[in-house]
């Protein structure tokens, strides 16, 4: 009669997730997550110095042509 609880026991086995798998997932989710903040980091200071070029290259383009309408 020993043997009656072994496929009750294997499915138990089956079923639950071990600690392993569960800190794996947890380091994983914690590793996504990292990468997402960083990359939306870099993508917003590009995107800011982006900005601040277009900025800059219109102020030039307006102080070119006072020059040349004033000529």
């Amino acid at each position: 009669m020993e043997n009656a609880s072994l496929t009750t026991d294997v499915w138990d086995d089956v079923m639950t997730s071990s600690t392993t798998d569960d800190d794996y997932s947890r380091y994983l989710s914690h590793a996504l997550y990292l990468a997402l903040k960083i990359v939306s980091i870099l993508i917003g200071t590009v995107g800011t110095i982006d900005n601040l070029y277009v900025i800059i290259v219109f102020a030039l383009l307006i102080k070119i042509t006072d020059k040349v309408w004033r000529s």
